[in-house]
């Protein structure tokens, strides 16, 4: 099966720290604790106040609403009992906006119940209540469920920008931890997130990984914020840890123009297709030995060709070829995409190489 094909090489000192780390600085979070009656939740889910990914049009997250009725209605019957709930945390954006940063599944379910979109199921303390949907419960029963008060702590918007992603990273518990791209999914919302998405899908590029559609698990999105960092923010920006760098270029891409959004998309698909003139789909972005695809490599290439015309790479392609393939022979250049690939000093050093290996061809 596809899905069982490496999607990219792996760094063999992934876990080894950088020692030009960038040090953490002070950042403050400024957070408010709120009881909000249920009625008062949905409303502002309703409304839009409260994001709530299951109800976009184009729903991206790869974790959606996983809940059964049965577990649903368990939660529910937990609020007619009056049993304590976990808090939800919340994060207000510059426009006032609030994301769900923990909390997801139980507000999901409790809008779905209260909007009457599901009937009571395995209830064992109040079975009595099986099968009924809201408008089913006596009035009594749907007072108290709307209006029970959830707890909830809401990040403001005055808290340092990375703090988000900071607190999700420490509420990520799930079975299956969230990556850092599907993270910044759900913190970094806007034009540039939902470009990675549009450029995940251009067919070139699923052939140059040998998938018929994205990686579900976004780490091909990943890779193409690393393609754009590079532009926007510049190769001197870069800093480690690599994550924090890519927090910036994706909170940059949330006010991008539509015109940005467009030259981007441009840029990214002109890459690709030159790519594939100089490179054969199977060994596009890859070593010579392996048949996943190199992120170093990956990061230099398409640095290189984001701005060449498919006219001109035609014209380029032989000597491309001969300079690319001596550098299979630098021994040096070799351990620079083998490891460590994430550290600010070996990237530099890595991008020097291969500047100086291609000088005056592009």
């Amino acid at each position: 099966m596809e899905d069982d094909k490496p999607l990219f090489e792996k760094d063999q000192d992934a876990e080894t720290p950088d020692p030009d780390e960038t040090p953490i600085k002070d950042r403050k979070v400024f957070t408010q604790p709120y009881d909000l009656a249920v009625e008062s939740l949905v409303d502002q889910i309703r409304s839009g106040t409260i994001f709530l990914r299951p109800l976009t049009e184009k729903p991206r997250f790869q974790r959606q609403y996983v809940w059964t009725n049965d577990i649903a209605s368990k939660l529910i019957e937990s609020i007619i009992l009056n049993v304590p709930i976990p808090p939800c945390y919340l994060s207000q954006n510059d426009d006032f906006e609030l994301d769900v940063i923990d909390g997801q599944q139980r507000l999901y379910s409790i809008y779905r119940f209260v909007e009457n979109q599901f009937e009571l199921s395995n209830l064992e303390v109040i079975s009595e209540f099986n099968g009924s949907r809201l408008f089913e419960l006596p009035p009594k029963i749907q007072r108290q469920i709307k209006t029970h008060t959830l707890r909830c702590v809401l990040i403001t918007n005055e808290s340092h920008p990375e703090v988000k992603f900071d607190v999700f990273e420490r509420l990520n518990t799930n079975t299956v931890p969230l990556n850092a791209q599907e993270l910044r999914n759900c913190v970094y919302r806007g034009p540039l997130n939902l470009l990675l998405n549009e450029c995940s899908e251009y067919a070139p590029w699923l052939k140059i990984l040998g998938k018929s559609k994205p990686d579900k698990r976004l780490r091909d999105e990943e890779l193409i914020l690393r393609f754009f960092a590079f532009h926007n923010l510049g190769l001197e920006s870069y800093r480690t840890p690599q994550k924090h760098w890519l927090n910036d270029a994706a909170k940059d891409g949330m006010r991008f123009a539509e015109h940005r959004i467009v030259q981007l998309q441009g840029m990214w698909r002109n890459m690709i297709n030159t790519s594939l003139v100089m490179f054969d789909a199977r060994e596009c972005f890859r070593r010579s030995e392996s048949r996943a695809v190199n992120r170093a490599l990956f990061d230099l290439i398409a640095y290189s060709l984001k701005e060449i015309s498919h006219e001109q790479a035609e014209g380029l392609r032989a000597e491309f070829r001969t300079r690319f393939l001596a550098l299979e022979l630098n021994l040096e250049f070799q351990d620079l995409i083998s490891r460590s690939v994430d550290h600010k000093r070996r990237t530099n050093r890595r991008f020097e190489i291969w500047q100086n290996a291609m000088a005056g061809l592009f």
